[in-house]
């Protein structure tokens, strides 16, 4: 008898958040983003890993780089997203990267502030 081991892979990598969505008190989710070359590019959204706490903490963050348009190479459409200076970043783990260049059932893990690399 055979018996499988199924193995889930996590990687972890702090990606620039781009934009969010907002909750009366925090945020609802966060766009992120990731810089190639000069390209910064839409690599999907996380909208779960903190608690109200972090949550109020991100926002708070967030609101002193709020822009008035998106920072993104290829804009996307995103109707609810308040779109930021890419200045802070999420630590995030996820599963995989889909066909289309998005994260695969990822999760918020922290937050800092980056230094933009050129």
């Amino acid at each position: 008898m055979e018996a499988w081991l199924k193995v889930k892979s996590v990687q972890r990598e702090k990606f620039p958040m781009v934009g969010f969505i907002k909750d009366p008190t925090g945020v609802a989710a966060l766009y992120l983003g990731k810089q190639e070359g000069k390209e910064l590019r839409y690599m999907g959204k996380v909208g779960t890993g903190w608690s109200r706490t972090t949550s109020r903490k991100i926002r708070d963050a967030l609101d002193t780089v709020v822009s008035p348009k998106q920072k993104l190479t290829k804009p996307i459409k995103k109707p609810k997203a308040t779109w930021v200076e890419p200045k802070f970043y999420a630590d995030v783990e996820y599963r995989d990267i889909t066909s289309e260049g998005l994260l695969r059932a990822s999760s918020f893990k922290g937050l800092s502030k980056g230094t933009r690399r050129s």
